[in-house]
């Protein structure tokens, strides 16, 4: 039982000088997460609301989908490096993420058609759809029940689980509701995200993840509440779309990547040498296997080409 006397105020410091206060960490600046430099932002009606979306560059679509429980600022980083290289770079809160309304019902096939609707909403033709975890699992379905809209895939370390492994992760992640009145709830969020993320994160992605997860309040944990209900297997099949497996090798999703290629050896396939979520904190390395995919699939229509 959480103790909320006179004392947690300094069990609290403690803790934050144990997680937080490396030495040898230089200081970090407390980071932007509402208006990104160079980013258009806008809302499109989807099935359950409005949905949100951050925009950079000109040129063929490209569409970034986020993991549980994040949002769209975890492509901070690469959607400025995409406008960079041609490509008209959207990434999307999925319902009850960021800020984007919340599905009625949680699922991997409500978000899918919030990815659809957000296409429809902006006029765009077929897509490159870009999914990290989760936000992979969204992708597969939109490719799998609207081919039409997706010219190519790219699954950044999908969940690809059995039924069991499924099972077993219902109701795994803890999902508080309460504020701490000594906001202690801030610091263990910190050190759990620091326990069971990358332990390579700088200080400021793991600031700017705990901030996102409880900006979500009661619907923080839908996304990951959403991926053991949702069985990957007939989407994958069914997904036509030239696709991109990537794998990283310390994400305790590693194997998931070659799962993907028994079941379908007609996609390509990339390993990043890092853990859960390289886009975040190594921008560079994920860009150079990501770019050079989705150049291939619209060669010659980028405003530079030719």
């Amino acid at each position: 039982m959480r103790r909320h006397d006179g004392d947690a105020g300094d069990d609290v410091r403690a803790a934050a000088r144990r997680t937080a206060g490396r030495e040898g960490r230089p200081q970090v600046t407390l980071p932007i997460l509402t208006a990104l430099p160079g980013e258009r932002r806008g809302y499109v009606d989807g099935p359950d609301g409005q949905i949100h979306y951050r925009s950079h560059g000109e040129g063929p679509p490209v569409l970034l989908v986020h993991q549980a429980p994040w949002a769209s600022i975890q492509y901070r980083h690469a959607l400025p490096r995409m406008a960079a290289a041609g490509f008209r770079a959207i990434a999307i809160d999925l319902p009850g993420h960021g800020m984007s309304d919340p599905p009625a019902h949680p699922s991997i096939a409500a978000y899918g058609e919030s990815l659809a609707a957000l296409l429809r909403g902006l006029g765009l033709g077929a897509a490159a759809v870009i999914g990290h975890r989760g936000g992979a699992l969204a992708a597969a379905n939109l490719a799998a029940s609207h081919p039409e809209m997706v010219s190519g895939l790219v699954l950044d370390n999908a969940p690809y689980l059995s039924a069991e492994e499924r099972a077993a992760r219902i109701g795994r992640f803890p999902d508080r509701q309460d504020i701490a009145p000594d906001g202690s709830h801030l610091v263990e969020r910190w050190a759990w995200v620091r326990r069971v993320g990358d332990p390579d994160w700088s200080d400021e992605t793991v600031h700017i993840s705990v901030l996102t997860y409880f900006a979500h309040g009661p619907w923080k944990e839908h996304g990951h509440g959403a991926i053991p209900l949702h069985d990957p297997a007939p989407d994958m099949a069914a997904v036509a779309a030239p696709t991109l497996v990537i794998a990283s090798r310390t994400d305790p999703l590693f194997g998931s990547g070659a799962r993907l290629l028994n079941v379908r050896p007609d996609w390509e396939y990339s390993e990043l040498p890092g853990g859960p979520g390289m886009v975040l904190d190594r921008p560079d390395e994920w860009c150079a296997v990501v770019i050079p995919f989705v150049d291939r699939l619209f060669a010659g229509l980028r405003p530079d080409a030719g």
